[in-house]
């Protein structure tokens, strides 16, 4: 049997660890993520829908707005190359930096959903309007 003054105890603990975790919760995911900045120049090897050697200059401001230009080897037919020409694409980026991800628009080729899985390194999906792939960009230069 309990006695009275333990299950007393046993609330206060309770109680105090409540109020603990929950002044310890997490930032909501849609919340822009001033701790981390994607400003830089983020390279992929990957050669997805008609784009190889991709590149994005990324500029975030203090919002999580990220902004900048993106440049890749088009196969033709996307980022402003001409059906079945292989050239050099180019146009600008724009997206948001959230806690729970990067949404980030190739604006004219595709956008990038991802996370920065260790500093220096985006991890996410490629999408363009004929399907989506998995991509991981690195940072080179700052």
């Amino acid at each position: 049997m309990i006695v009275p003054e333990t299950r007393l105890r046993a609330k206060i603990l309770v109680t105090g660890l409540m109020i603990v975790l929950g002044g310890a919760c997490a930032p909501e995911p849609t919340e822009v993520d001033t701790s981390v900045d994607l400003s830089g120049v983020w390279t992929s090897n990957a050669h997805l829908f008609f784009l190889s050697q991709i590149s994005m200059k990324l500029v975030q401001e203090q919002k999580g707005v990220v902004s900048g230009t993106w440049t890749a080897k088009g196969d033709g037919g996307t980022g402003g190359c001409p059906p079945n020409t292989p050239c050099d694409a180019s146009g600008t980026v724009i997206g948001l930096n959230t806690v729970s991800k990067s949404d980030i628009e190739l604006l004219g080729a595709a956008t990038f959903e991802g996370v920065l899985v260790e500093p220096g390194k985006l991890r996410g999906a490629l999408i363009h309007p004929i399907g989506y792939d998995t991509i991981t960009f690195i940072r080179t230069s700052k």
